[in-house]
């Protein structure tokens, strides 16, 4: 036999002399574990068990292999809730002649049990003439539940008087905790709501919320009553479709604490209907480059929330400097809200990660900042034809070196660079179209994006309009947010442009495309996407035209618009 300890791993052939929690000798029904479809209890013995020691006995054994494709795996049924000096040991007896499987054990922590925390991977000699125990120690956790997995399984594997004990804790350090917040004992000054969002957060006692709204919940978390108090987003009935709404806390250094955080904290989602408004956790690196990194739902696809009562969450956090920020959305309609409570961050024994950017809170690029003059916006043809993109640079004017067309000076706005893309009668006549994205932005019906552009071409006839731009949406809602078509700009020109009314996380997308191919510069600048209501004044010397829109399908572009107004006023003038 050989054994592999990875995580918190005790191999050992002594059982816990200590307090089973579970325990199933499979001579009754057993109620404490759950098996997957690969397991059955044996009627009919080929040895003896391990329980009565005769073939009177009965245990688990697995089936049905051929159409294993990974693992065969059980799980504890509930809970288990160890106390603070105590953790658990995993006990099984095993009969197997495999000479190359593996077990593996995971805590499974959160009501959803997407956090796992591995107890460590162990190495199983068979031995088919005798029942062999196996003990692991488990982690310590305040609450989980145990699941274990035999690999590289092909032939048949039996388990017997299997049990969950209490035992001495001896890999396990205290618990620290670095943040408590119940609304009551704790009453929580540093969760500021943001400000510039339409949804708005607010502690209220859950005696008050019930007459505010019914749906809401009865009774805090904490406390566990009607006198308790939570924080929520209410009053469902004037919450902005496409709306958005943050809860943040302070900075914490996970950095240099060396030590692994998690957190824990309680939902309560509540409304007439559970369609579109979810709930989001983010690590905000707010003082650096101002990115998110998903903390919680770990596996946000298709996820399913826990409706009209109190459920537990529960993830780890990486490494670094960043306050958390809870968001709860609606992509549209609003049906329901959701209430948080117990919200605490303290140390836990999951591998500390590093933090990973998932997207921005807000998106700011002027094509000037050393090293990454691109800000992570990215060349891409999504919804293009395929060898038809020509690709776009970051540049000065008096690098530009294309018979004139510009521009022959950056927007005025920031320093001298801004992205520049080009064709000229040198480029194969497919290649018309260019496009680039954002990094992907978490978006909501309050955010704008403004931006300057630049337009010049050449060989086309007057008013031809040869040249499109389109500011687009492509990851969930699809939208095409702005839009001209165009032979000259004029020089360089500012767009304001509000989103539609939905919320989700995507890229934005700057695509550029011609009617026939001619030779045209194209270049954009000062691109920042935010809160409509936190955009700063620009200010130049030599100010562009301007144009503030907001979102409507029908509207027509800008430039048509100051062409129409600019004749009018011409024709007026004649008139006079």
């Amino acid at each position: 036999m050989h054994t592999t300890a990875l995580l918190f791993l005790l191999g050992c052939i002594t059982i816990c002399q200590l307090q089973q929690v579970y325990y199933c000798d499979f001579e009754e029904n057993c109620d404490d574990f759950l098996f997957d479809k690969y397991w059955t209890v044996n009627n009919i013995s080929t040895h003896a068990d391990h329980t009565y020691g005769n073939l009177s006995g009965h245990y688990v054994v697995t089936t049905d292999l051929g159409t294993l494709k990974s693992a065969v795996s059980f799980r504890t049924k509930d809970w288990i809730e160890p106390p603070n000096n105590m953790a658990a040991c995993l006990t099984q007896w095993i009969y197997s002649n495999e000479t190359n499987i593996a077990f593996g054990a995971e805590l499974a922590q959160g009501d959803d049990l997407q956090s796992r925390l591995s107890a460590g991977l162990i190495g199983i000699g068979g031995n088919n003439s005798q029942w062999n125990a196996y003990t692991i120690q488990l982690p310590y956790a305040e609450r989980f539940i145990v699941f274990g997995s035999y690999f590289n399984v092909s032939q048949s594997i039996d388990l017997d008087d299997m049990s969950i004990s209490l035992c001495n804790n001896t890999i396990s350090p205290p618990e620290t905790r670095v943040f408590d917040c119940d609304f009551d004992r704790n009453l929580c000054p540093e969760l500021v709501s943001l400000s510039n969002y339409s949804y708005s957060w607010s502690v209220i006692q859950a005696k008050q919320a019930l007459t505010d709204t019914k749906q809401a919940p009865p009774v805090d978390h904490s406390i566990g009553d009607e006198t308790g108090h939570y924080i929520w987003l209410n009053n469902l009935n004037s919450l902005k479709s496409g709306g958005a709404g943050y809860l943040k806390t302070r900075v914490f250094d996970f950095e240099t604490l060396q030590k692994a955080f998690c957190l824990s904290f309680q939902y309560y989602r509540f409304g007439p209907a559970f369609h579109t408004s979810k709930l989001t956790v983010f690590a905000w690196d707010e003082y650096n480059s101002k990115s998110l990194a998903q903390i919680w739902p770990i596996r946000p696809v298709n996820y399913a929330y826990f409706n009209q009562r109190w459920s537990w969450a529960y993830a780890p956090l990486p490494r670094g400097n960043y306050s958390l920020l809870f968001r709860m959305d609606s992509e549209q309609e609003v049906n329901n809200s959701f209430a948080l409570d117990s919200i605490k961050i303290s140390t836990c024994q999951y591998p500390r990660s590093s933090f990973r950017r998932d997207s921005y809170l807000s998106f700011a690029c002027d094509f000037d900042s050393d090293p990454n003059r691109m800000c992570d916006i990215r060349n891409d043809d999504k919804g293009l034809p395929p060898n038809s993109t020509v690709i776009s640079d970051v540049k000065k004017a008096d690098e530009i070196v294309n018979g004139g067309l510009g521009p022959k000076y950056p927007s005025g706005y920031s320093g001298k660079r801004f992205l520049y893309w080009a064709r000229s009668d040198d480029t194969p006549a497919n290649f018309s179209n260019g496009q680039i994205k954002t990094p992907a932005v978490e978006t909501n019906a309050d955010m704008c994006i403004r931006f300057t552009y630049f337009v010049n071409s050449t060989n086309v006839e007057p008013n031809e309009r040869n040249t499109k731009l389109e500011i687009l949406t492509l990851d969930c809602n699809s939208d095409n947010l702005w839009s001209t078509e165009l032979d000259d700009s004029a020089g360089w020109r500012l767009v304001t442009q509000s989103f539609p009314p939905t919320s989700c996380r995507g890229s934005i997308y700057f695509r550029i495309s011609q009617r026939r191919p001619t030779p045209v510069a194209v270049a954009f600048d000062d691109i920042t996407i935010a809160q409509c209501s936190s955009l700063h004044q620009l200010t130049t010397t030599v100010p562009p035209a301007t144009t503030t829109t907001t979102w409507n399908r029908s509207s027509f572009n800008c430039v048509s618009f100051v062409i129409i107004v600019a004749l009018l006023a011409f024709a007026l003038q004649l008139r006079s």
